[in-house]
C-alpha cells in the first residue's frame, strides 16, 4: 500500500532533533533517535552543525557518492538515513525539525491548510489566506510567536544553557514562518554559500563551549520542481553543495565539532501526463465546504458528505489514488502516534494520496503550472532522506 511510512518511534526527523537536544544533557520534548544504533558517535562533541538541504533525497546522495565521487569525507560509511514526516513537505518537516515532535503534535500539517479559527484556506509557508500577500494572517490576529503550542528546540536548548542558531536566506529572516520556527534562537541571514560559510565559521570560532547550528539551503527543491529530481540542474546543485560542505569540514572543523547533512523530504518525478487536474466545475467540488487543502501529493478534502465524496473519488480515480477517511489516516499513525484534537480539523474528512507518480491537482485560479517533481506523499523518493554524519 505504501512504499515507506514515517518512523516516528525513533527513525524520523523529529527524533533526530530530539536526540541532538538530549546529547547536550537536556530533556527533549519528543522521542529521541538512538544515535548509537546508527553508528553515530557524539562523544566529546560540543558544537554541532546541521545542514538542511531542502528536497535532497537519499537516492540522489547514494547516486552521487557512487557515480560522481570527489568527496574527502562523505562516503558509504558516513551516509545513514531516516524518514521524513507525513505529509513529506517543508512546512510539516521543518516544524518537526525545529520542535522535535510529529506533525499531529505541532499542527503544521501541510502546505495549504484550512484554519477554522481564521475562516480561511491558508498558505502555511507564507502564513497568509489564499491569494493574499505574505504574512496576511498576522493582520487578522495570528501571532507567529504563539501559534506553535509546543516549545521549539531553540527554547529547550536555551533553558539548558546551549545556544541555538538558524542560518537561512535573508529573504526568510523576518517572515512569520521563520520567526515561528526560531523562537528562542539566534537567526543569521545570508545571500549565498560564501557568507553562509563565513557565518558558520564565526560561530564555531567564538568563545562558546556548546552550540547547535541549523543551516537551511533551498535551491535543490526549486530545481527539482522546475527541471525534475533526475535533472542535471537538481543533481549538480546537490553535488556541489555537498562538495563545498565536505571541503569546509575538511579545512575548518575542529575536533570537538560534528557536521550533519540531511533534508526535510525528497522528491518524486511527476510527469504531466499523470497529473489529475480538477476544478470547481467538477461534481466532486459540490460536496466540499472549503477549497481543497494539503498538497498535490497529499490532498485534504473537507466535506460533510464523506461517503458520497469517497464514492466519486473511487469511481473516477480509484486506481490512481489512495483514499482514506481522516480517522483511518490518524489510526495508521501517518501524522504521529498521538491524537491532538486541536488540530484534527486541519486534516479534512478525507485524505487523498496519489499512488506511484500521480499528482492530484486542483485549479484554484486556473493559472497553476505543472511541476516536473513534487513531494508530500509516501514513496521512498519522498520519504527516505539522507543523514550524513561527519566528525574528526
Amino acid at each position: 500500500m505504501f512504499e515507506l511510512l514515517p518512523d516516528y518511534d525513533g527513525g524520523s526527523i523529529p527524533n533526530f532533533s530530539s536526540a541532538l537536544v538530549k546529547h547536550f544533557g537536556i530533556k527533549p520534548y519528543g522521542i529521541s533517535m538512538d544515535f548509537g544504533a546508527k553508528g553515530i558517535n557524539l562523544n566529546n562533541i560540543d558544537k554541532i552543525v546541521v545542514f538542511l538541504l531542502d528536497a535532497l533525497s537519499y537516492r540522489t546522495v547514494d547516486k552521487l557518492i557512487n557515480e560522481e565521487g570527489g568527496f574527502s569525507n562523505i562516503d558509504r560509511s558516513s551516509l545513514k538515513n531516516m524518514t521524513s514526516v507525513f505529509p513529506s513537505t517543508t512546512t510539516s518537516a521543518l516544524t518537526s525539525l525545529f520542535t522535535g515532535v510529529s506533525p499531529i503534535e505541532h499542527g503544521m500539517l501541510g502546505y495549504m491548510l484550512y484554519l477554522k479559527e481564521y475562516g480561511s484556506l491558508s498558505n502555511m509557508i507564507e502564513l497568509t489566506p489564499f491569494g493574499q500577500e505574505r504574512d496576511g494572517l498576522q493582520r487578522i490576529g495570528l501571532d507567529p510567536l504563539k501559534f506553535l503550542e509546543v516549545p521549539t528546540i531553540f527554547e529547550t536548548l536555551y533553558a539548558g544553557g546551549v545556544k541555538g542558531y538558524h542560518i537561512t536566506s535573508k529573504s526568510f529572516v523576518n517572515t512569520g514562518l521563520s520567526r515561528m520556527h526560531t523562537r528562542g534562537g539566534y537567526v543569521k541571514g545570508i545571500y549565498g554559500f560564501g557568507d553562509m560559510i563565513e557565518e558558520i565559521d564565526d560561530i564555531l570560532s567564538n568563545e562558546e563551549t556548546k552550540s547547535l547550528i541549523y543551516v537551511y539551503w533551498g535551491l535543490i527543491d526549486t530545481f527539482g520542481h522546475r527541471y525534475s529530481s533526475s535533472s542535471q540542474a537538481y543533481e549538480m546543485e546537490a553535488y556541489w553543495i555537498l562538495r563545498m560542505i565536505d571541503d569546509f569540514f575538511q579545512r575548518k572543523a575542529a575536533r570537538n565539532t560534528a557536521f550533519f547533512i540531511t533534508a526535510d523530504h525528497g522528491q518524486k518525478e511527476t510527469p504531466w501526463e499523470k497529473e489529475i487536474w480538477w476544478s470547481k466545475n467538477d461534481k466532486l467540488y459540490d460536496y466540499l465546504y472549503t477549497l481543497p487543502a494539503g498538497e498535490h501529493r497529499a490532498c485534504y478534502l473537507h466535506t460533510t458528505k464523506v461517503e458520497k465524496t469517497k464514492e466519486i473519488l473511487t469511481n473516477n480515480w480509484g486506481d490512481k489514488l489512495l483514499i482514506l477517511k481522516r480517522e483511518e489516516a490518524i489510526e495508521m499513525g501517518l501524522f504521529g502516534s498521538k491524537k491532538i484534537e486541536n488540530y484534527i480539523d486541519r486534516i479534512g474528512e478525507i485524505v487523498v494520496i496519489p499512488r506511484d507518480n500521480y499528482s492530484f491537482c486542483f485549479k484554484y485560479s486556473g493559472q497553476e503550472n505543472s511541476m516536473k517533481a513534487r513531494h508530500g506523499g509516501l514513496t521512498k523518493d519522498e520519504m527516505k532522506i539522507p543523514l550524513i554524519f561527519l566528525r574528526k
